[in-house]
């Protein structure tokens, strides 16, 4: 009887290791693909948060993806990050997967005269396009079905 337990404990402890070992980080596809809500943060007076918020918000796949921007970091599925070189007018970019730190996008935008936001905003759903896929055929093509 004690050499049965002891085969049991050594096989669920086996089992174990190899379950913890199988674990994978998921790829940007998926990680980009389940999010739902983005939170923006900005360490410059040239980008004011509220700016790239209304712009993503303003995006026609972003509204077909149904998409949030919150103001809180802490509920939100993806950041995104806005640094800006100094004495320069480009401002880098990151998105990031808040639960894994994974970066799922980053990106590079030359800006004057206030066009910062649109240009990261436009940018980033368009590398979401690439792994979501276009959500704004699909909108069309379902509302055509739904008026016949």
């Amino acid at each position: 009887m004690k050499r049965f337990l002891f085969l049991t404990l050594i096989s669920f402890i086996s089992s174990v290791g190899f379950a913890q070992q199988s674990s994978r980080l998921p790829d940007n596809k998926e990680l980009v693909s389940k999010a739902r809500s983005f939170y923006v943060d900005t360490d410059t007076f040239y980008m004011k948060r509220e700016a790239l918020e209304s712009s993503l918000l303003g995006q026609a796949e972003f509204k077909a993806w149904d998409l949030q921007v919150t103001g809180k970091k802490e509920l939100a599925d993806m950041v995104v990050r806005v640094k800006r070189i100094p004495f320069s007018n480009h401002f880098s970019y990151t998105v990031t997967d808040r639960d894994t730190e994974t970066i799922v996008m980053a990106g590079k935008v030359d800006s004057l005269a206030g066009t910062v936001y649109g240009r990261i905003a436009k940018e980033i759903v368009e590398k979401m396009v690439r792994l979501r896929g276009n959500p704004v055929p699909q909108k069309l093509e379902q509302a055509a079905a739904e008026a016949k």
